[in-house]
């Protein structure tokens, strides 16, 4: 005779009760949390973390420390890019040039 567990019908689990649930207690937290209701749609600045108007471009206050740090940051990314493409072209060049050569010899 087979063991009485077998015979007990697995409860599937319905997703859709799942994510209802989870977006109304979402919803409660983020009503208790914030107090009035809902927060306007904003951006936060990439330097200090200040709330700004979410069309703001670049992403950044008006804040003048901010503006340099900003400044900064793009000049690095724009180094740091280039000096990529340079390595890369290091040891690829070589590497096609063997292949090219191995083909065409």
């Amino acid at each position: 005779m087979a063991p009485s567990f077998m015979h007990e019908v697995i409860d599937v689990v319905d997703a859709k009760k799942v994510k209802e649930m989870v977006a109304k207690k979402s919803s409660q937290l983020m009503g208790s949390m914030s107090g009035s209701g809902k927060m306007p749609p904003h951006k936060h600045c990439r330097i200090c973390h200040e709330a700004i108007p979410i069309k703001s471009d670049p992403r950044i206050c008006k804040n003048q420390e901010c503006i340099e740090q900003n400044r900064k940051d793009e000049k690095n990314q724009k180094t740091v890019r280039i000096a990529m493409f340079v390595f890369f072209g290091i040891f690829a060049v070589p590497y096609v040039l063997v292949l090219v050569t191995g083909i065409l010899g």
